[in-house]
């Protein structure tokens, strides 16, 4: 027996009276909502996906500049060993890590420690103790311009003591915010 028209089923009466079902009006109403929150997300994921390259260039920056002190220190310590340093090689050398130390604290964004996912020997204690931090480098930079000022001056015992003093300060931060690889 087919049934008549009039028995048929007929959804949008028998949903009439629940409340769990969606009206079209509420639809339109929720749509710009949920549009928000999906356009929400993707700017949220585009901020961290554009801020790994500026992590990964800090790093590599800091990297960079570390080794390059570095080696520009064990070139002073080399001449000042020799008896006879040559001040004109050790000025530039002078010059060059009082610069780079200067640039030393941009290179310490928040998130590029270990977990930024590079191999980096920056301990985590950086960000979790950033005063002390900051006044190690700010130590860092003043002990690097008297390297700078002594240099310049033609002064050997001075270059000593201030070679001295900027190892000890690399040292202290080195002992508390470096990790060993």
């Amino acid at each position: 027996m087919v049934p008549k028209p009039s028995d048929a089923y007929r959804p949008d009466e028998a949903l009439a009276d629940r409340q769990d079902v969606f009206r079209e009006d509420e639809v339109k109403m929720k749509l710009p909502y949920s549009t928000a929150f999906v356009v929400l997300g993707m700017l949220a994921s585009y901020a961290a996906y554009a801020a790994a390259p500026a992590v990964t260039n800090a790093i590599k920056a800091r990297q960079a500049s570390y080794k390059e002190i570095g080696g520009a220190f064990k070139s002073i310590n080399d001449e000042l060993k020799s008896g006879a340093p040559d001040m004109n090689s050790v000025k530039p050398l002078a010059r060059d890590i009082a610069a780079r130390a200067a640039l030393l604290p941009k290179y310490f964004p928040k998130g590029s420690g270990p977990e930024a996912g590079l191999k980096t020997r920056a301990k985590p204690e950086i960000w979790k103790d950033n005063a002390a931090f900051v006044k190690l480098q700010g130590d860092m930079i003043t002990a690097a311009r008297a390297l700078d000022a002594a240099a310049a001056s033609g002064n050997v015992a001075g270059l000593s003591a201030a070679r001295n003093t900027l190892g000890g300060t690399c040292k202290s931060c080195h002992d508390r915010f470096r990790a060993e690889l």
